[in-house]
C-alpha cells in the first residue's frame, strides 16, 4: 500500500526517532513537494 504524508506526521515521527514506522507500515510513503518544502526550510528543528 502506498500512502501520501503531510509534514507534521514526518516532522514528528524524525523527531521521536521512528520515521522508520511509515515504510513498515505503508511500503511505499510519497510526499508532495509542498511537503518537502516545509520540511527543508531552515526554521525546521534541526534533525529533520
Amino acid at each position: 500500500m502506498a500512502v501520501v504524508s503531510d509534514t507534521s506526521p514526518l516532522c514528528y515521527l524524525v523527531l521521536i526517532d521512528l520515521i522508520d514506522l511509515l515504510p513498515e507500515l505503508y511500503g511505499k510513503v510519497m510526499i508532495p513537494q509542498a511537503v518537502f518544502n516545509e520540511l527543508s526550510v531552515p526554521q525546521a528543528p534541526e534533525a529533520v
